[in-house]
């Protein structure tokens, strides 16, 4: 059980990563996934736009919460864990991490007045950089 701490830390933050963009996460997973790269880069666009529905509500969560919840699975394969227990952990992560990100993105543009698509794009760059970084070395 060497290294679990940070495995599920790991497993977590990149989950958490579906709570912010649902395709990202395996996206960022499986890089060579062209398929997945298109449906991550257009939700990246379609979260711009005006009537994008918030990811907080309940068809939102529902998504991120099974794409948090395969991307733990996925990831608990990879570090040789318990994949049902990446799933929970995932799937929570990602629950977690759509409220965060949701209630930040908010109080962010409000108190500094940034318009919510640059808003967007910052948490955008944020989010592939902290999964790069997690995933660095797989």
């Amino acid at each position: 059980m060497k290294n679990s701490n940070k495995d599920y830390a790991i497993i977590a933050g990149v989950s958490a990563i579906a709570g912010s963009r649902t395709s990202l996460a395996p996206a960022l997973l499986f890089p060579n996934s062209k398929a997945l790269t298109f449906m991550a880069a257009s939700e990246l666009y379609v979260d711009k736009l005006p009537g994008t529905g918030d990811r907080i509500q309940k068809e939102g969560l529902i998504g991120r919460g099974i794409s948090g919840a395969i991307s733990g699975a996925v990831l608990s394969r990879r570090k040789h864990r318990n994949p049902w227990f990446g799933a929970l952990l995932g799937a929570a992560a990602a629950f977690t991490g759509a409220y965060i990100t949701f209630y930040a993105r908010k109080q962010f543009g409000k108190r500094t007045g940034t318009p919510d698509p640059i808003v967007g794009l910052v948490e955008d760059v944020a989010m592939i950089c902290i999964g790069t970084f997690l995933l660095e070395e797989e």
